[in-house]
């Protein structure tokens, strides 16, 4: 369900997208003003050209999901009442929230009303301990990151 519930949030998106530069081209007067309809400035098939880019964004909606969200592991060794901390801290410093704490899994959400918009409220940010640390679950771009820095700073806490 949250996979098909991605996919037409992103639907969405590039359609909202795609309507904010067609008004943007129209009142830039960079459209076609011969037109016989609305879709016709825009592209040469008029209709029919909408109802294609609707099956590329759809296609690109129902992909997008499996590549753009991921489950990675982040090695931070150590006991979680040892590293608890250091993981709070780190998060807090890239914008992160703590939401909620299920025994030694931690669930993360942007505190910027700005980042939550920008990700379609797709922020959550989830770490589930592992033998060697924690699996983080989450959006792609924005885990690869975490991970990154999780696992430095953890190296610098053990030098």
């Amino acid at each position: 369900m949250r996979y098909f519930i991605r996919s037409v949030k992103y639907f969405i998106y590039f359609g909202l997208m795609l309507a904010v530069i067609m008004v943007a081209l129209y009142a830039l007067k960079m459209t076609d003003p011969q037109a016989k309809d609305f879709p016709s400035m825009f592209f040469k098939d008029g209709y029919d050209s909408l109802k294609l880019i609707g099956l590329v964004f759809a296609g690109v909606s129902a992909v997008y999901p499996l590549i753009g969200f991921a489950k990675i592991k982040a090695i931070v060794p150590g006991e979680y009442a040892d590293v608890r901390g250091m993981v709070i801290d780190y998060m807090q410093e890239r914008g992160y929230v703590l939401e909620k704490e299920e025994g030694e899994n931690l669930s993360f959400r942007a505190s910027s009303i700005v980042r939550k918009i920008t990700r379609m409220f797709e922020d959550r940010i989830e770490l589930e301990r592992d033998f060697t640390g924690f699996l983080v679950k989450g959006k792609r771009s924005d885990i690869v990151r975490i991970i990154h820095g999780l696992e430095s700073r953890a190296r610098q806490n053990n030098v």
